[in-house]
C-alpha cells in the first residue's frame, strides 16, 4: 500500500515537498431530532477519516440547534475515501450518533466545500460504514472438459475496527451469483483471523464449470464479516467481480476496494435529522526549498533597515493582508527562526509609539505592533498562562456559583449579595495567582514589556508615571489574561465550552481584569467604565483600592524587567501535549501487570512528562537528552494499533496515539526535540515474558532487528518551526492579497512621478533622460512582450524555474529599466531596478515579483512531481471503486 513512508521517500528525491491537508469549519447545526424524554439534546460533532477519528467538538448543551464554531487543520496522513461528520447525542448513559454528512475524496480533490454550507444529515446505515481494500488472485484453467475457477483472498488492508482498541475479527465469505444476483452455489468461508485489520488468508475457493459461456456469465462476490460477536455479524464489506471482464489467458492478481453491499439504502428522510453547516477543502501545496523563499525571506527581514516602517516589505504585508492574526503569527516565527525577534519588537513598538498623539489610546488598535506582539506572547507565554489561570478556571467550571450582577439579569431565587461575593471571591483568586507569577513570566516576554516601557516613557515623558504601566498593561492584562478568562477553550485552558452561568462568570471577571489593567497609577480610570455599565460600579470599588493597584504596579514593575522572570522548562512554546495511552514501565517490580493507563503528555524544549491529569504534578519527566530515538511499534505487539515506543537509555515507554494524525504529529515533535542523531537499528516490539516480540531473541539488552524507518528520520529532520512552511503561508497570503498590492504601487508609482515633477520644476533643469516615462514605474512589473507571451503559454513540460536572479542586459541611458522574465526560468527580476526608486514602491515590486516567480515555480512542480497514488511499482496499492489495477 502506498503510505506516508513511501511519499516521503519520494519526496526526498524531489527538491521540495508536496504536502496535502485538509482543512474543515463545523459551524452549526439547526433542527436536530428532539429526543424521546427531553425537549433539547446536548450534542457534539465527531470528524473522521473513513472510520478513523481525526477531532471531536466540544459538547453544547440543550440547544437542538447547536453552534459549535470550531475548525481545524492536519496533515493528510494517508489514502482514505470520505470525511464523514458524525452529530452524536451526550445527553444519555452511552452516547448515540444521530446521523452523519460524508463527503468523498473526489469532491474534496476537485471542488470541496470552500464556503459554509448547509448539508442534510443522513442517517447512519451500519453496512454502509466500509473502508479498506483486498488483495484477490482469480485463476481459470481447464481440467477434462470442465473449466476450473480457483479464488484466492490472499490479504486485507485496513478493514473497519471497532473504536481505538477494538480490533475485528475478520473472516471473508465467497459467492457465485447469476444475472439477477441469484446465488449459483452455497457460499464459502474462511477461518476467523483474530483482531486485526490487516488479516491474511490461505484458504483457496474452487469451482467448476461446465463452459466457457457458464463461466463468463457468473459474478463473484467476495464479503468480510466480524465474526467476534453472537448472532448476525457485522457487515466489513465487500467486492463484484465480473468473470466476463477478466483476463482469462493469465493471472489475475489485484487489489479492490471494498464497497459497501448493492442493495443497501437509508431508509430515513435526510430532513428528519436535521441540517450540518460546514466548510471543507483539501489544500495541496508544493513546498519548495528554502532557497526559493530567499527573495520574500530577505524583503521581511530587511524591513528593519528601512528608515520609515511604512515603506518596508513587512508594513506592506500588513496592510495588505486582513487577516492580522495569521500575518503576525506567521512573522513571529520567521523573526524568531533568524534570531531577530527582539529587534522586531523594538522596530513595531517604536513605529507604534511614533504615530501615536495620545497615551491613552496607545496599543490599543488593531496595529501591526499589537498584533505581532499579541502572537508572540501566544507563541512563547502558553504554559506560563496555563500555570497561572488553569486551577482558577476549573474551579469556576466545576463549582458553576452564580455571579451575576446585573440587576436586569437576575432571576428568581438570586440573592445580588451572594452573587456579588461569589464574583470577588473568583476576581480575587485570580487577580492573586497573577500578581504572584512574576517570576514564572518567560523572560523573552519580560524583555518586549522592558521595551514597551522604555520606548513610552520616553516618548511620552509628561505621562511617565501612568504610561509605564499601561503600556504593559495593555498587552499582559487586555490581550493575554483577559480574552484566555473570557473564552478558556481558545487558548486550550478547557477542553469544552462554558454553559450560560460559567460563561456569563467569565465574561464578568474578563471585564472586572480588564479595568484592573487599565488603571496604571490613576485610581480614576474605570470611572468611564462605570458609567457604561453602572451594575459594575461596586466591584470597581472594591477592586480598585490602594493595596491592589499597588500590587498590580509591583506586578508590572517586575515583568517589564528585562532579567525578569526566569529562564525554565516552559520558557518557550510547548513542542506538542494531550492524552495518550501508555504502559507502565514499572520494570523493577516484580509480579506488577504492565497494564496501560491514560495519561496526560507534555513535550517541551527540555523534557518530555506525562501526568494524570493536565494541572497534575508530573508523574515522571524524561530529559530530552536521555530520548534516544521514537519508533512506531508493530501492532500485533500488543494487539493494539497507533502503538509508538519512546526509546530511552535504559528502558522504552510505549505509547498509544488516538489516530493517525496525532501519531504523526507525535513522532515528529518527538524527533525534532532529539539532541542526538536515532540509532541505526531498533526493536519494532517489545521484551516480552523473556524474550523480543519481533525477533525472540532473549538477551533485553540485544542490538535492534530492524533498520530505523526514513519515514521518522524525515520527520526528524523538520525543524520545530518550519521555515519553508511558514513562508509558504506568507505566499499564500501575498496571493490573496495581490488586487491590493497592485493597488499599492499603482499608488506608489504616481506619488513617485509628483515627487518626481516637483523635483525638476524646482530644479529648473528639464534634462531629458533623467526623469522616468509614465509606464517605466507604474508598469515596473510588466515583462516585455515575449515574456509576457512565454508565461502565457507555460506548461507542466516546462524546465524548472529558477531564483529571482540579478539582470545583466544593459538598459538605454537615462530610462528606468523594467522589471522582466528571464528568458530560461521564466523568473521575474527586480534587480535591475536603479537604487533611487522610492523605497515602498521597490518593496512593493519585490513582494509581487516573489509572488509571479512561485505561481510559476509552483506550477510547473505540481506538474512535474505529484505522484498520484498506485504509481510505484515497489507495493500493491489502492484503486478507485469499481476498477482494479494490475500487480505487475
Amino acid at each position: 500500500m502506498a503510505t506516508s513512508e513511501d511519499s516521503l521517500q519520494r519526496a526526498e528525491l524531489l527538491e521540495g515537498r508536496l504536502e496535502t491537508t485538509i482543512h474543515f469549519r463545523i459551524a452549526e447545526a439547526k433542527s436536530l431530532p428532539p429526543p424521546d424524554l427531553r425537549s433539547t439534546r446536548d450534542s457534539y460533532v465527531v470528524v473522521t477519516l473513513d472510520q478513523e477519528e481525526m477531532y471531536r467538538t466540544a459538547v453544547v448543551e440543550k440547544n437542538n440547534s447547536p453552534l459549535y464554531g470550531e475548525e481545524y487543520m492536519f496533515q493528510m496522513p494517508r489514502e482514505f475515501r470520505n470525511l464523514s461528520f458524525y452529530v452524536c447525542d451526550a445527553g444519555g448513559i452511552r452516547d448515540a450518533r444521530i446521523g452523519k454528512v460524508a463527503i468523498s475524496k473526489e469532491l474534496l480533490m476537485k471542488e470541496g466545500i470552500t464556503e459554509d454550507t448547509w448539508i442534510p444529515i443522513r442517517a447512519i446505515d451500519a453496512d454502509t460504514e466500509v473502508q479498506g481494500s483486498v488483495h484477490l488472485e482469480v485463476n481459470v484453467y481447464e481440467r477434462l472438459a470442465n473449466y476450473v475457477l480457483t479464488i484466492r483472498v490472499l490479504e486485507c488492508h485496513e478493514l473497519s475496527s471497532f473504536g481505538t482498541t477494538g480490533l475485528p475479527d475478520p473472516y471473508c465469505q465467497v459467492s457465485i451469483l447469476m444475472s439477477g444476483r441469484k446465488e449459483w452455489s452455497d457460499p464459502k468461508r474462511s477461518q476467523v483471523k483474530k483482531k486485526t485489520t490487516d488479516p491474511s488468508f490461505t484458504e483457496v475457493f474452487e469451482y467448476t464449470f461446465r463452459s466457457f459461456e457458464e463461466l463468463t456469465s457468473v459474478f463473484v462476490k467476495v464479503a468480510f464479516y466480524h465474526g467476534g460477536r453472537v448472532g448476525d455479524n457485522p457487515f466489513l464489506g465487500e467486492v463484484n467481480l465480473s468473470m466476463a471482464e477478466i483476463t482469462m489467458s493469465r493471472s489475475h492478481n489485484a487489489w479492490y476496494q471494498l464497497c459497501s453491499r448493492c442493495e443497501s439504502q437509508s431508509r430515513s428522510n435526510p430532513s428528519d435529522l436535521g441540517s450540518l453547516r460546514i466548510k471543507a477543502v483539501l489544500l495541496e501545496d508544493f513546498i519548495h526549498p528554502l532557497k526559493s523563499y530567499e527573495l520574500l525571506s530577505s524583503a521581511l527581514l530587511e524591513s528593519l533597515e528601512v528608515e520609515n516602517l511604512v515603506d518596508s516589505a513587512l508594513f506592506i504585508l500588513s496592510e495588505a493582508h486582513k487577516n492580522r492574526s495569521e500575518m503576525g503569527r506567521a512573522v513571529v516565527k520567521i523573526f524568531l527562526k533568524s534570531n531577530q525577534i527582539d529587534e522586531l519588537m523594538k522596530a513595531v513598538i517604536k513605529h507604534e509609539v511614533k504615530v501615536t498623539s495620545d497615551s491613552n489610546t496607545l496599543f490599543r488598535g488593531n496595529s501591526l505592533a499589537s498584533k505581532v506582539i499579541d502572537e508572540f506572547m501566544k507563541l512563547v507565554g502558553q504554559e506560563y498562562l496555563q500555570r497561572t489561570l488553569q486551577c482558577c478556571i476549573d474551579e469556576i467550571f466545576d463549582s458553576k456559583r452564580n455571579c451575576e450582577i446585573d440587576p436586569l439579569k437576575l432571576t428568581d431565587g438570586d440573592y445580588l449579595d451572594v452573587n456579588m461575593a461569589n464574583l470577588l471571591f473568583f476576581v480575587e483568586k485570580i487577580l492573586s495567582a497573577i500578581t504572584a507569577s512574576a517570576l514564572s513570566c518567560p523572560r523573552s516576554m519580560c524583555r518586549v514589556f522592558a521595551l514597551l516601557k522604555e520606548i513610552a516613557v520616553s516618548h511620552f515623558p509628561d505621562d511617565s508615571d501612568s504610561v509605564q504601566y499601561t503600556a504593559v498593561s495593555a498587552f499582559v492584562f487586555l490581550r493575554f489574561f483577559a480574552p484566555a478568562i473570557l473564552n478558556p477553550k481558545l487558548l486550550n485552558l478547557r477542553r469544552e465550552f462554558a454553559c450560560p452561568v460559567v460563561s456569563r462568570t467569565l465574561t464578568l471577571i474578563s471585564k472586572t481584569i480588564q479595568g484592573i489593567g487599565n488603571i496604571g497609577a490613576v485610581k480614576q480610570k474605570g470611572a468611564s467604565m462605570v458609567r457604561k455599565e453602572v451594575f459594575m460600579a461596586s466591584i470597581y470599588e472594591q477592586i480598585m483600592d490602594n493595596s491592589h493597584i499597588r500590587s498590580v504596579k509591583e506586578y508590572l514593575t517586575a515583568i517589564s524587567d528585562p532579567q525578569g522572570g526566569k529562564e525554565s522548562s516552559f520558557d518557550i512554546a510547548v513542542y506538542r501535549e494531550g492524552y495518550l495511552v501508555k504502559r507502565s514501565q514499572r520494570k523493577k517490580v516484580i509480579g506488577t501487570p504492565k497494564n496501560f493507563r491514560r495519561r496526560y503528555f507534555c513535550l517541551t524544549d527540555k523534557r518530555l512528562y506525562y501526568a494524570k491529569g493536565k494541572p497534575d504534578a508530573p508523574l515522571c519527566t524524561i530529559p530530552v537528552e536521555d530520548i534516544l530515538g521514537v519508533e512506531q511499534v508493530d501492532e500485533d505487539t500488543f494487539d493494539m494499533k497507533l502503538m509508538f515506543q519512546v526509546i530511552q537509555k535504559d528502558r522504552i515507554l510505549y505509547v498509544q496515539a488516538k489516530n493517525s494524525v496525532d501519531l504523526m504529529e507525535w513522532l515528529s515533535a518527538i524527533s525534532k526535540s532529539c539532541p542526538t542523531p536515532p540509532p541505526d537499528t531498533f526493536h519494532n516490539g517489545a521484551y516480552l515474558n523473556n524474550s523480543w516480540s519481533c525477533c525472540s531473541s532473549a538477551d533485553e539488552k540485544a542490538a535492534g532487528c530492524k533498520s530505523v524507518s526514513l519515514y521518522v528520520k524525515m520527520l526528524g529532520k523538520k525543524e520545530v518551526i518550519d521555515l519553508p512552511v511558514v513562508l509558504h503561508n506568507v505566499y499564500r497570503m501575498l496571493l490573496q492579497c495581490q488586487a491590493k498590492l497592485m493597488d499599492f504601487k499603482r499608488d506608489a508609482s504616481e506619488m513617485a512621478r509628483s515627487s518626481m515633477d516637483e523635483s525638476m520644476s524646482t530644479d529648473g533643469t528639464g534634462e531629458e533622460g533623467t526623469l522616468p516615462t509614465k509606464d517605466s514605474a507604474s508598469n515596473a512589473l510588466l515583462p516585455p512582450a515575449e515574456g509576457r507571451q512565454r508565461l502565457n503559454s507555460m506548461s507542466a513540460r516546462s524546465h524548472s524555474p529558477g531564483l529571482c536572479s540579478s539582470s545583466t542586459e544593459d538598459h538605454s541611458p537615462g530610462v528606468r529599466p523594467k522589471s522582466m522574465f528571464t528568458r530560461g526560468t521564466h523568473s521575474v527580476t527586480v534587480d535591475g531596478m536603479k537604487s533611487d526608486l522610492p523605497v515602498r514602491l521597490k518593496a512593493i515590486c519585490s513582494l509581487l515579483v516573489f509572488v509571479k516567480n512561485m505561481e510559476v515555480s509552483s506550477d510547473i512542480n505540481i506538474g512535474r512531481n505529484t505522484l498520484k497514488s498506485g504509481s510505484s511499482s515497489e507495493a500493491p496499492f489502492r484503486c478507485q471503486q469499481g476498477e482494479a489495477y494490475l500487480v505487475q
